[in-house]
């Protein structure tokens, strides 16, 4: 029989920059050990040491594409029997154009194998054992886009609306279980993920008021899965702007998406 692990366990997809690397950080000056997953060797080893002669805790990491089938199956091999405390599924990619025109297929496939499939993979095998023992914390990545259409991103908006309500639908399942899942929705981010998703120079990341750094994402959404939260906005002017949705009409705001996303 293994035994315990003296610190509390937190595995986090898509560590190696980001709002990941940034929520890693917070699991580890909270006193985690950490199991880091991302497809950077070198970014991983690089975090890894850092954290550990800051912090003093053990760090793990995993190399994965898990935007690939079979990718969670590798994750899972190389966890063993390692007990996890707080599952962060942060792992997510977008891309900009027109589906089935100027969008591969192919591409956006792998979309939602990893941003749903793998998410969905990874929280049903290590949701199970949380509720079991009574304790535990799932962190989803969702977006503001989640919230509503989005054309020209049709397939990420649309794999953040469930998400969010993949995870707000755990939440209430798990009242009363000890166990917390929180959906963590941010706006417009300074990150890779902006350069990789096609949307530099955009609209939406060139004068957006709605921009927050992805330290603050994740500060947000660390303190929002410990309080218990259903659904975290990080930045005020992006909860007023997500408020707003409830009374446009879904046409319409899918048209201001649409814009958002133009040079």
């Amino acid at each position: 029989m293994t035994s315990p692990p003296t610190r509390p366990v937190a595995l986090v997809t898509g560590a190696s920059g980001g709002i990941g690397l940034e929520l890693a950080k917070l699991a580890a000056a909270d006193g985690h050990d950490l199991v880091l997953v991302a497809r950077s060797a070198d970014k991983l080893a690089g975090l890894g040491e850092e954290l550990i002669a800051e912090h003093g805790i053990a760090v793990r990491q995993i190399v994965a594409d898990l935007a690939a089938p079979g990718g969670v199956a590798g994750v899972l091999e190389e966890l063993g029997g390692t007990r996890i405390d707080v599952l962060v599924n942060n792992a997510g990619v977008g891309g900009q154009g027109r589906f089935g025109v100027e969008r591969d297929l192919a591409d956006d496939l792998a979309m939602i194998q990893l941003n749903i499939t793998s998410l969905v993979e990874l929280t049903g095998h290590l949701l199970p054992p949380m509720i079991e023992r009574g304790s535990g914390a799932v962190l989803n990545l969702a977006s503001t886009a989640g919230f509503t259409p989005g054309p020209l991103m049709a397939v990420y908006y649309a794999s953040k609306a469930f998400v969010r309500s993949f995870s707000e639908a755990l939440t209430e399942e798990c009242r009363g279980t000890g166990v917390r899942v929180t959906a963590l929705c941010p706006g417009p981010v300074d990150t890779s993920f902006a350069a990789a998703s096609g949307l530099q120079g955009t609209l939406l990341m060139r004068s957006s008021p709605a921009k927050v750094s992805a330290a603050d994402v994740a500060a947000e959404g660390w303190a929002g899965l410990q309080k218990g939260r259903a659904v975290v906005i990080p930045g005020l002017f992006v909860k007023f702007a997500v408020h707003g949705l409830r009374f446009t009409p879904r046409r319409v705001a899918a048209r201001l998406a649409e814009r958002s996303q133009t040079t």
